[in-house]
């Protein structure tokens, strides 16, 4: 096993040659440099993944699909790029977007080449922990749901083209956690996965600040609307949501002098990052799974004297969100940001929004069992404002809405089953984990999931790759840390359900 974990010296020299000529071919940022460049960094990232074990093909994956720029997401393409644009385009988007043809993209050879090496592998490579069968099931049953929404759209005249837009926002998920829950198999790999999460966090938060602060923007004196309305995307909301919640679970935890240090330094980076992006999700989000880990947490020393402060603070909080609820700026800002969000009359986009969940639940009236499916639009009962987006029936902003809607009851539960089963082996993991570091990496991935979820309702998180390398990550470390932990004992349960499917037990 030892020897499986090496990165072998013809691996690294292929991801250095990688590195190397997509950064020379960035640099020299030339469109027919791209077509000879980009075959080799493909074959050149293939031979890569062949030869590395799975384990470091995840992390570097993870790692890159977190911090590139994905052109898609924008504005960072429009007002201001890194020069390695075109090495996210090449990896996150389809090749038909860079080169001109294909309806994949870097990422799904990646993956799909993972897949082949580790099906090759998979008699010859075993690790200490393994992963509770039924997550692996859940994972199955959300690839046989996404076929039973194809054939339910097909059925009702959908459009093939549209579906697989569609199901382009799940399918990824259930994939990317198959290949880390047999990755991860040490009992410390849940550091290695804080440290590449953290550390794409942190990258991405100097690059907002450094957005903010260079990019020359103006703000319309009558709407206040500025010209620069997000440093680097949307989706980084839940990068930055949840790498805060790893350094409050370390400090939480109490997992010792050098993590907290880290959380000191990096916080306010992370701090500053999400200012300098002003989506104000970020904050719901942060404030809902903060509340959340706090309730759930057990009680410490910490904890205690948070629940004095908290105690005495309670009075002062409640008059400042009474006062500010109508004020405009200043110190109130924060509430105007929180009201913006949940309040239609105080933000044109959340009155919007409104509309479109409006008619995304009447559609789901309709059809409440089996949904519309994939490939047709929710209906336009209450007339919207026209937007330049052709997937905007299909791809709604509130995606848990949308998934009601195209997949009914039956299609959400199937989809959502393998989110249900990471909460559960997250929060099962924390109870059982005794060491520190173990129960904060488990409250930090099932923070992952529940951030997920939030972005997922208010702003079309499913499917991204900064939501699926999260979170399928998080499930794999709650399942190894159940493992590992005791609470789930695999052999024993391996044991009964041998015995209860044995001959002589059917004879019976």
């Amino acid at each position: 096993m030892a020897g499986e974990q090496r990165l072998s010296p013809d691996a690294k020299m292929a991801f250095i040659a990688l590195l190397v000529l997509a950064g020379i071919a960035s640099a020299i940022n030339v469109g027919f440099i791209g077509w000879l460049v980009g075959p080799i960094c493909i074959a050149l990232a293939c031979f890569a993944v062949a030869r590395a074990p799975l384990r470091y093909t995840m992390l570097a994956l993870m790692f890159f699909a977190l911090v590139l720029e994905n052109p898609a997401e924008g504005p960072a393409c429009t007002k201001w790029s890194t020069p390695f644009l075109p090495i996210g385009a090449l990896l996150l988007q389809h090749f038909k977007s860079t080169i001109g043809f294909g309806p994949i993209g870097g990422m799904d050879v990646m993956l799909v080449t993972a897949s082949l090496v580790q099906y090759s592998r998979r008699r010859r490579i075993t690790g200490p922990i393994g992963t509770p069968r039924p997550m692996i099931r859940l994972a199955q049953l959300t690839f046989a749901t996404i076929v039973f929404m194809v054939l339910v759209g097909k059925w009702r005249g959908g459009e093939t083209s549209f579906a697989l837009w569609q199901i382009d926002r799940v399918i990824y998920l259930p994939v990317v956690f198959l290949l880390c829950q047999a990755a991860f198999t040490q009992p410390k790999d849940y550091l290695a996965i804080g440290k590449v999460a953290l550390a794409a966090a942190v990258t991405r938060a100097i690059m907002a600040i450094w957005v903010r602060l260079t990019v020359p923007y103006t703000v319309d004196p009558d709407t206040g609307l500025s010209s620069l309305p997000y440093a680097t995307t949307h989706n980084d909301s839940m990068l930055f949501a949840t790498g805060s919640v790893i350094l409050v679970s370390l400090l939480l935890q109490r997992a010792g002098k050098k993590y907290t240090r880290i959380a000191l330094l990096f916080g306010p980076i992370l701090l500053g990052g999400m200012l300098a992006n002003t989506r104000r999700i970020v904050w719901v989000e942060i404030i809902l799974v903060l509340t959340t880990l706090y309730l759930i947490s057990d009680t410490n020393a910490v904890k205690r004297k948070l629940n004095r402060i908290m105690l005495l603070l309670a009075p002062v909080v409640a008059g400042y969100v009474a006062v500010g609820w109508g004020s405009q700026g200043g110190i109130f800002k924060p509430v105007q940001v929180i009201r913006s969000a949940v309040d239609s009359s105080a933000d044109a986009s959340t009155a919007w929004r409104d509309l479109e969940n409006f008619n995304l639940v009447f559609t789901l009236r309709q059809f409440p069992l089996t949904g519309v499916g994939y490939g047709n639009p929710f209906w336009e009962m209450w007339p919207m404002p026209e937007v330049p987006y052709d997937l905007e029936k299909y791809v709604p902003h509130n995606s848990i809405l949308g998934l009601y809607c195209y997949g009914g009851f039956v299609g959400y539960a199937g989809l959502t089953a393998l989110w249900v089963g990471g909460i559960y082996f997250t929060i099962r993991a924390y109870h059982h984990c005794k060491a520190p570091l173990e129960k904060s990496a488990a409250l930090a991935g099932f923070a992952a999931i529940l951030v997920y979820y939030f972005q997922c309702f208010g702003d079309m998180g499913l499917g991204s790759w900064t939501g699926v390398y999260l979170v399928a990550p998080a499930m794999a470390v709650g399942c190894k840390l159940t493992v590992a932990s005791g609470a789930w004992n695999m052999a024993a349960r391996n044991k009964r359900a041998a015995r209860a499917f044995s001959p002589s037990q059917v004879s019976r």
